[in-house]
This record gives C-alpha cells, structure tokens and sequence, in this order.
C-alpha cells in the first residue's frame, strides 16, 4: 500500500466521521421536533483495489443518511387514528343530543308529558276550575316548548356537521395538496438514494393528521414519492392531487372527486359526519316526529269529542299541523286562554255540566294506553325508547373512543421507540465518533511523517 492510499483511507475516515457526527448533532437538535424520525449515516467499505499482493482497501464510503422508520407501524397507528378521529366525532355530536333530552328529570319531554298528562287528570277531579284550566295550557306549553327545543339541538347539531364535514373536506384537500407538492421536492432533491429525511418527516407528519380525517394507504414509489389513498379514491399520486368535493344528493351528502363520483371511506372523522348527517341525526328527528304526530293526533282526537265551557265542540287541542318536531303548538284559542280546552263530553246546556271531565279524563288515560300506530306501546314508552337508544349511541362511542385512544397510544409508542431519538444514545455515538475521528487525524498525521521521512532520505 502507498503512502498515498493511506493519506486517502485517513481523508475519507475523517469526511465520514466529520459527517456521522452532523447527523448525530441534528438528532439531537430536533428531540423534541413533533414528526422527527431519528437519522443515520449509511457507510460501507469502500469498493478495494486490486494489486499484484492482493485487494487493498480503499478506506470508507457514505452512503447517504436515512430515516430510521418502520413502514407497518405507520400504517398500524394510521389505521387506528381514523379509528379514533370517527370515534370522537361521533362521541361529540351525539353527547350534543343527549345533554339536550335533559333524561331523567322532570325537565326532560317524558317528564313535561307527564305532567302535561296529571294536569288533565286534575282537571277531570274539577273541569270547573279556570285554574286547573290554565295549568293545563302552561304544562302543555312546557311540553311543547321543549319538543321544540330538543328538535332544534339535532336540527342544529346536523347543520353544524354538515359545516363542519365541508371545512373537513377543504382540510383534506389542502393536506393533498401539501403532501404532493412535497413529493415534488422529494423527486427534485432527494439524491440519487432518492432520500430527503427532513422532507419526508414532513410529509410523513401530513399523512397522520391526514389519517384522522379519513382511513388512508399510503403508496411507496420508485421515486421516494408516495401515492396516498382515501378510502377507494386515489387522493395523490407524486406531485398531482385530487381534490375531492362535498355536495348534496337525495335528501343526503356525498363526498367524492369534485370530477365526479362517490367516494367510500372505511373510517375516520369524514366518514363519522356523513353518517351522522344521512342517517343517525335524521333517524333521531323522524323517531321525535313519529312521537309528536302520535301525541297530537291522539290528544286532538280525544279533545274533539268533548265540549269547551262555552258549548265550543269539535276543537282541537293541539295544531292540526303541527306533526313534527319542529312545528307542533298549541291550537290558537287553547295558545290564548285555558276556557278553550274541552274537558266536558257534552255541552254545558245538555246532560254535560262544566263539571263532566270525561274527555279530561280520556286524554289524562293516554299515559298508560297503547298507541297502534306506535307499535302497542304508550307514548311514554315509546319516547323513552327513543331516549335510551340515543343514550346507548353515545355511550358505544365512547367506548370506542376510550379503546381507540388507547390503541392510538400504543402505536404512538411504538413508533416512538423505533424512531424517536435518545439524547443518551446520540451522546454515546458521538463520542465513539469522536475517538474514530481523532484516530483517522493521527493516522493522517503519521502518513504525513512517513512522507516528510522518505523526502528528506532523498
């Protein structure tokens, strides 16, 4: 071996360690950097050289640096975080329509019907009473104005998710479009090893947040690029994103391409809000509906029947057209004054005395009689119902919730331990590095003698 390629070995020696030492450093720096995936210096043997005594070493090569990144582990914390963004979604919105049912209490529809039911029975014991009268209109505004109220919070709650899902399309819009034009920069400077760690960190940070809106495959290419899947619809692919749009469609929204289509999501937060909009918050409001034209077409059923103090029959307690949650109210006359409520079967001038409270009675006994058009059961029951399955609705949510972020915990730390950086670990590598780097200068130093030694022989 000549002087030279010893000169040579020591020179790459020190460049490689000068450069494992960078490296080292930047980890450091970036501990704490969310996203960051510890880095190293891929070094070989440099290719030998052959001589008539034999291959000879040529010192060492770098080969670049790469990210210190398991490729499953992504795709396992991905999955759980739709899991979890899906989960959230669902657990918010519909806590939303269970703290509005106020269930148990007396403040609650099943406890203003009640009460709305009591005071006709009192009104029965004294049909004469303009006071029993007029608790019976005010229970029965109660009521009314709380059937309204609930209505109002799910109508509203699905308003606000379907702004909310149009925000969280543009949200994933954006992130495509960030994602791919970090692809471009990828392509453009990732070397011939197609590496650029820090830029791939990014997009990599992308993708996760990403994957909370939406269940998401990631594509390795050739390249260093990737292609990103949202549910069946190819969302990027290299440096070209595909947008998708929100818009609406048989009674319904669709998210898909804004070139056209539908697209299928499997999970997260975008696929919760198309659930919740298409079919849990208007299964809610057509159940509340069924409730309220069961209450008012019974009840005025019943009212008509009877006779008002003032020999007023055929009226109605209850809007005719008022069937749904949104519309029921009091019938004019009964809105304005309790003489307008007919608890007599008959006119006072007949066998009917303003002290007859059958019809009052009759409609106090729909708390326990079965409603055919609900199925046998009593309007009580059948709210009640209703109530418990949106409570078991959100209790189920967040059960998921709670396993899903434990799961999304746990890939975290998965992931963490593979490639987040030690601060211990980067200290003891640097020095090894530092010792390599102080024998490849004493090496230099000791070739240099040998030199000095041969010229002056000369």
């Amino acid at each position: 071996m000549s002087l030279q390629s010893i000169l040579s070995i020591a020179r790459s020696a020190l460049l490689a360690q000068q450069r494992a030492m960078e490296v080292a450093s930047h980890n450091v720096a970036n501990a704490q950097t969310e996203g960051y995936s510890r880095q190293r210096l891929q070094l070989a043997a440099a290719m030998p050289l052959w001589s008539p005594t034999g291959m000879v070493g040529r010192g060492v090569e770098d080969l670049g640096v790469s990210r210190v990144r398991d490729a499953f582990l992504d795709a396992a914390f991905r999955r759980d975080s739709a899991l979890l963004g899906g989960s959230s979604t669902l657990s918010s919105y519909l806590g939303q329509v269970e703290a509005a049912l106020y269930e148990p209490s007396a403040d609650g529809v099943a406890g203003l019907l009640d009460g709305l039911f009591k005071s006709f029975a009192d009104l029965a014991n004294d049909p004469s009473s303009s006071a029993n009268r007029n608790l019976v209109r005010l229970a029965a505004g109660r009521f009314v104005q709380q059937v309204r109220a609930l209505d109002g919070q799910i109508a509203g709650a699905a308003q606000d998710a379907v702004d909310r899902l149009r925000s969280q399309v543009d949200q994933v819009n954006s992130l495509a479009e960030r994602i791919a034009s970090l692809n471009a920069q990828i392509i453009a400077l990732g070397g011939p090893q197609q590496q650029a760690p820090d830029l791939q960190d990014q997009r990599d940070l992308l993708v996760d947040q990403l994957s909370s809106l939406v269940d998401v495959k990631v594509i390795q290419r050739d390249n260093g690029s990737i292609g990103v899947m949202a549910g069946d619809t190819l969302l990027l692919d290299g440096g070209q994103a595909n947008a998708l749009s929100l818009s609406p469609r048989m009674g319904g929204w669709v998210v898909g391409p804004a070139s056209g289509g539908t697209s299928g999501f499997g999970s997260g937060s975008v696929k919760a809000l198309l659930d919740l909009v298409n079919t849990a918050l208007p299964a809610m409001r057509a159940q509340l509906d069924t409730f309220v034209r069961s209450v008012v077409t019974e009840v005025n059923a019943i009212h008509r029947t009877g006779a008002t103090p003032g020999g007023t029959t055929g009226t109605d307690f209850f809007d005719p057209a008022g069937l749904t949650g949104a519309t029921i109210a009091l019938a004019g006359p009964v809105a304005v004054s309790g003489e307008a409520i007919a608890a007599a079967a008959t006119p006072p001038a007949g066998s009917g005395a303003p002290g007859d409270g059958t019809v009052a009675l009759l409609i106090a006994g729909l708390a326990t009689t079965g409603i055919a058009g609900l199925g046998g059961k009593t309007l009580r029951e059948f709210y009640t119902e209703f109530a418990s399955g949106v409570g078991v609705q959100v209790q189920d949510a967040r059960q998921n919730l709670d396993v899903h972020q434990v799961l999304v915990d746990n890939a975290d730390a998965q992931r963490s331990s593979v490639s987040g950086v030690s601060v211990d670990e980067e200290m003891v590598a640097l020095i090894a590095q530092q010792q390599a780097y102080g024998a490849a200068a004493r090496l230099l130093k000791i070739a240099d003698e040998m030199m000095q030694q041969l010229l002056n022989s000369l």
